[in-house]
């Protein structure tokens, strides 16, 4: 068996070589995501920037649109081409000419007839001037005689001057009698985007180029022209004496958003002959047929993609190195190991003690909600001992009745008067019956709570809260106002919990009141249903509440009340019992004298039709 060699069996080397493999890959995957941002963001910027022209040259092409208007419905020009060797009107009609043209900033401005010699202009007095030139080769005086507005982007035949000429009919009634021409001079964006830096240029229907901000690129074209269109254009002597050569410029594959990509000869202030690469966009300007151009320079390209090979270069050199540390940490394996042995005994330790405590913060929890359960039992049965004088007489007074009607009853039977006993049976089991209702209500309410929550209504609850309150109210000249709602009102509680926390409310009604002796009192129970929550208002007319002692109401032991007659709880614990329910329990102060408490529950949801 032959040993393999040592360079093999070295692992450094695959570790390099892994690295510099990796690095090659990196540097891919970074040079492509590098263009693709950088076409991305030039694709942006570029589309802004040719919105931004197109707006430019429309708004300079607008600006000047009705002026061919105006002059041809001017009268006076009218009567100019009825009498053309009116030399007085002839120097009126210039001289408006004239005022229009400086007013306005346009180019020129000129009167042609129908033979396509110029009889006025606003440049008349110059020596220049257009008048008694013949321009009827030119396509716009072609279009505005035949009717139709014309517009034509030419280097001017007389003044050497490009421009763009915008034409209209001069009309006598249904006959055209003449033309009215305006030259704008464009070249002022020129000026503009040279002084900003910008690659652009436009062009007409040809391809030619007539506007750019590189004088070396205007009147060329971006492909060969046919011999019949440079003969059409030598015909309408659109760009003068200059020659239509095409560019010299080289196409590469599109960008991702589809945009050219060019390799453009130019020339510049270092460099006589530059090739330099663009990203080409473009765009139609609405109204003129001219296509526009915008150059993105792709220097910054060739920067991102150097920028993203020396990161990966950077990146794999650093993996090598933590390859070359990891493999040196190779002979610390056993060392390592056995410290992460040591390590899981320690957090396995540590894992038991924190569900030691976990198991204990659970038994706190439970003995917490145990003491809170008895808390609520001591309060409900405080309530009761406080009621118990009033209890003890509202069932004594019908216990003596029983006593009497039984008396009664006996000495009817002895004198055979049946109908009459039977009478006395009957009342005798009224009074029977109410004394079990009141005895097994309070029966119920004193048991402890299941912590069940079931569906139960609210009239109801109201009802036996109110029960286990009449001996209060009879002893009192508080007048209660308590009308039930006509369909029941269902909420998801514990019944028992929730009665508590009425009598608790109702109670603090009773004792606000008395301390008001000067006052009837009143109080007023409402029930209503909004939406998906159902709301009891406990209202009252007694004594109120301090703003100051608002915010603390709801807090243990806190009581507006003499020492003695309340420890501060049952507000505490009706508090935290609406907020098992998902509830929620406010005070208010009425804007006359009293108190408003709310308590407010969620409806229960309506329970499904069974089929049968």
């Amino acid at each position: 068996m032959t040993n393999k060699p040592a360079s093999l069996r070295n692992p450094n080397l695959w570790i390099i070589l892994g690295a510099a493999l990796f690095g090659v890959l990196l540097a891919w995957v970074l040079i492509h995501n590098a263009e693709q941002q950088r076409f991305s963001e030039l694709d942006q910027s570029g589309n802004e920037r040719l919105n931004l022209y197109a707006s430019t040259v429309e708004a300079a092409h607008k600006r000047f649109d009705y002026l061919p208007f105006i002059v041809a419905g001017d009268h006076q020009v009218q009567r100019l081409f009825d009498q053309p060797q009116n030399t007085t009107l002839a120097d009126a009609v210039n001289r408006k000419l004239e005022s229009w043209k400086n007013e306005s900033n346009a180019a020129d401005l000129y009167l042609m007839d129908r033979t396509g010699v110029v009889i006025a202009a606003s440049n008349w007095q110059q020596k220049d001037s257009f008048i008694g030139n013949d321009y009827h080769f030119r396509p716009y005086f072609q279009s505005a005689i035949n009717g139709l507005p014309g517009q034509f982007f030419a280097v001017g035949v007389t003044t050497a001057r490009p421009g763009l000429f915008l034409s209209r009919e001069v009309r006598d009634g249904d006959d055209i009698i003449g033309v009215a021409v305006i030259k704008i001079d464009m070249t002022q964006l020129e000026s503009d985007w040279a002084a900003g830096g910008e690659n652009v240029w436009i062009t007409d229907t040809d391809g030619v180029i007539f506007l750019s901000s590189n004088p070396a690129w205007r009147y060329k074209s971006l492909t060969q022209l046919s011999k019949e269109t440079l003969t059409r254009l030598d015909s309408e002597r659109k760009y003068s004496h200059h020659p239509i050569q095409p560019l010299q410029l080289i196409k590469h594959s599109p960008s991702p958003e589809g945009n050219a990509v060019i390799t453009l000869k130019t020339k510049s202030v270092s460099s006589p002959q530059l090739n330099q690469n663009f990203l080409l966009h473009q765009r139609q300007i609405e109204g003129l047929n001219w296509q526009l151009y915008y150059l993105s320079d792709l220097q910054g390209l060739a920067r991102s993609k150097q920028v993203a090979t020396l990161v990966a270069v950077l990146i794999a050199a650093l993996l090598a190195v933590i390859g070359l540390f990891l493999s040196s940490r190779w002979k610390h394996q056993q060392l390592l190991e056995l410290r992460v042995a040591q390590r899981t005994r320690e957090l396995n330790q540590s894992n038991a003690q924190l569900k030691q405590e976990i198991e204990e913060r659970i038994r706190a929890e439970k003995a917490l909600r145990q003491t809170h359960e008895e808390l609520i039992q001591a309060e409900k049965l405080a309530a009761l001992g406080q009621l118990s004088a009033g209890l003890v007489h509202e069932i004594s007074q019908p216990l003596s009745a029983i006593q009497t009607f039984l008396a009664s009853t006996q000495l009817l039977i002895e004198r055979d008067e049946i109908a009459l006993a039977r009478e006395n049976l009957t009342d005798i089991d009224k009074l029977i019956r109410r004394v079990t209702s009141i005895v097994s209500h309070l029966k119920t309410f004193s048991s402890k709570s299941r912590g069940v929550l079931s569906r139960v209504q609210l009239q109801q609850v109201v009802d036996n809260a109110l029960l286990v309150l009449t001996p209060r109210f009879n002893k009192t000249d508080i007048r209660l106002n308590w009308q039930p709602p006509s369909e029941p009102i269902e909420v998801h509680a514990d019944e028992i919990k929730l009665e508590q926390i009425l009598i608790n409310l109702i109670r603090n009604a009773i004792d606000a009141t008395q301390e008001e002796g000067e006052i009837t009192g009143e109080i007023t129970i409402e029930l209503r249903a909004d939406g998906k929550q159902a709301q009891i208002s406990i209202r009252d007319n007694g004594c109120g509440i301090e703003a100051e002692d608002l915010p603390k109401l709801f807090d243990p032991f806190f009581t507006t009340k003499p020492p003695g007659e309340g420890l501060g709880l049952g507000l505490s614990v009706s508090f935290g019992i609406v907020e098992e329910f998902g509830g929620k329990l406010d005070a208010e102060p009425n804007p006359d004298r009293g108190t408003t408490f709310n308590l407010t529950l969620s409806l229960a949801q309506p329970e499904p039709d069974h089929v049968g």
